[in-house]
């Protein structure tokens, strides 16, 4: 008996150690409020990056010089398109597939706070104890956490981006993106200046 469960113990801890992750252990879920001056100053054309806060809602700071010297990283929020903002999950040459809410990069399960399904804030468990009516939530649930990507195989100069809030992140805050197209990294919010 106790060769059974020590075997069944070990099959458990094997299993729960062979899910491979890819971490995200430098973005901060926060966004950094700056000081004028600091940035070019945007209202970006969508809410896809709410978080529940409506941070990145109005007076985003784009730093347009960013990338002139620096290499796009999972993570970053970039600025593209017509005011556009997103974050950037997945890398030039990666692989990237979005199975049952969660974002997966190459066969590894993206392990931070922006790799599953979130709705204004809400991860799935937070979401389905919301107070939102039955029918809304249960429409956004299947719409949303439970969301399929077929795995899309990026080139060597597009990264895939996805807005914090996936049920406002449509065709132009969730794609393949090129690199050419990235007009600057967000460095943080400026409530203090007027609108651009």
């Amino acid at each position: 008996m106790k060769q059974w469960l020590l075997a069944g113990l070990l099959l458990g801890s094997l299993a729960a150690c062979s899910e491979k992750a890819i971490e995200d252990k430098v973005t901060k879920e926060s966004i950094t409020e700056v000081s004028a001056g600091n940035g070019t100053i945007v209202n970006p054309l969508s809410d896809a990056m709410d978080r529940g806060q409506h941070e990145l809602e109005k007076n985003v700071a784009v730093d347009t010089a960013y990338y002139k010297t620096r290499i796009v990283a999972r993570g970053d929020i970039v600025y593209y398109g017509d005011k556009s903002v997103s974050r950037v999950v997945a890398l030039p040459n990666e692989k990237i597939k979005i199975k049952n809410g969660q974002i997966y990069i190459n066969g590894a399960k993206l392990a931070a706070f922006y790799g599953a399904a979130h709705v204004r804030g809400y991860d799935d468990k937070e979401f389905q104890a919301s107070d939102m009516e039955e029918p809304a939530k249960q429409n956004l649930i299947a719409e949303i956490f439970k969301k399929e990507v077929s795995e899309i195989t990026l080139g060597g100069d597009e990264v895939f981006v996805i807005g914090d809030d996936w049920s406002r992140s449509g065709a132009p805050t969730s794609r393949s993106l090129s690199l050419q197209d990235i007009k600057g990294r967000v460095i943080g919010v400026c409530t203090a200046c007027g609108n651009p």
